[in-house]
């Protein structure tokens, strides 16, 4: 009896570290479905590249010019990461999105802290560009 009930202890034990042990996936029920995101780490990156630039926008958005130039780069970069998500690092997303920080660069109205951030993003999505993801 004592060695059914250890062999018993024993089984469950080893299924409930075999559970919570294995491959982790980025679905939460664990399922891959035969698809993978190759760019998965640097949409993480362009999440938060995004999320910022947005309250950069907010805070900084002084006119037309200024607001279009960040609602362009977060729109650009929305994109890329669509076509990521389908597997094709779209280059000319980027560039676009790249270009119009280097546009916001120039406006004379950032705060330099602000100006310090969308040159160290601009500087971000090259690297990234460059590495092919």
């Amino acid at each position: 009896m004592k060695a059914k009930l250890l062999s018993l202890a024993l089984l469950t034990s080893g299924a409930l570290f075999a559970q919570y042990g294995g491959y982790r996936s980025a679905d939460p029920y664990g399922r891959s479905h035969g698809r993978t995101n190759p760019y998965a780490t640097g949409q993480r990156i362009i999440d938060s590249i995004q999320s910022d630039l947005s309250q950069i926008g907010r805070r900084a958005a002084w006119d037309g010019w200024a607001r279009r130039r960040f609602s362009d780069s977060i729109e650009h970069l929305e994109r890329f990461q669509q076509s990521a998500a389908r597997g094709k690092f779209d280059r000319g997303r980027l560039d676009k999105a790249i270009d119009n920080l280097n546009r916001l660069l120039t406006a004379p109205e950032l705060r330099p802290r602000d100006r310090q951030r969308i040159a160290d993003h601009r500087d971000q999505l090259r690297a990234f560009r460059s590495r092919n993801g």
